[in-house]
């Protein structure tokens, strides 16, 4: 049974920690969960948590038995350290909630984290380290890496995302819509037409606004 580490120990962490608790009562213990490494000062103060944090990102080096999951929601970050740990030689582990969804002829990347709830339709793909909580995704979706997708989001089908994308909380992406790499889409938007490289967008229609 290999050691599992999580790599981030906020409220993203915590959620995943709470996928792998759900992943081990529904379907036995498939890994010796050790805690979480993280680099912030007390990021459990006044948490109760069945785990606690047990060392350093920046100090981890990995060993033979060892497996990572990431769970630090903003993409830009997810990408920098998972280039970081992963030029370490770390191996990364995908967890996925029994009760998802995943459809036909669909791909799912490296390292995914996904929640109870999530559903994609037929002819998905999403790429590598996909945080990914309880929305849906039609068909002939595309995610690229390191995207995090929020709770109760609607992706319609042939819609494009980039990569290191943050959709937030019940976001609606009509049909067709490209969305470039590093966009932000606040909560709640509509999403109309093709958002910019690098921009954030809000509102309903969703307009760029920086």
């Amino acid at each position: 049974m290999k050691d599992l580490y999580i790599i981030g120990a906020g409220g993203c962490g915590r959620e995943t920690l709470n996928l792998i608790l759900d992943i081990h009562q529904i379907l036995g213990g498939l890994w010796n969960i050790k805690g979480f490494l993280d680099d912030t000062e007390n990021p459990l103060r006044g948490k109760k948590c069945d785990f606690g944090v047990v060392g350093s990102i920046q100090d981890y080096m990995p060993r033979k038995n060892d497996v990572l999951v990431m769970a630090i929601a903003n993409p830009q970050d997810k990408c920098r350290v998972t280039s970081m740990l992963k030029s370490r030689g770390a191996v990364f582990e995908s967890v996925i909630h029994p009760s998802t969804y995943l459809g036909r002829h669909c791909t799912l990347g490296e390292g995914a984290v996904v929640q109870a709830g999530f559903g994609m339709t037929v002819n998905v793909s999403v790429g590598n380290f996909a945080t990914l909580l309880s929305s849906c995704l039609g068909h002939d979706v595309q995610v690229g890496d390191f995207c995090t997708i929020s709770s109760h989001c609607n992706i319609s089908g042939y819609v494009t995302v980039g990569n290191r994308v943050f959709i937030g909380g019940n976001v609606c992406i009509a049909s067709h819509v490209q969305i470039h790499d590093d966009a932000y889409l606040c909560m709640g938007s509509v999403v109309l037409k093709n958002i910019s490289e690098g921009c954030k967008a809000i509102g309903n229609p969703a307009c760029e606004i920086g």
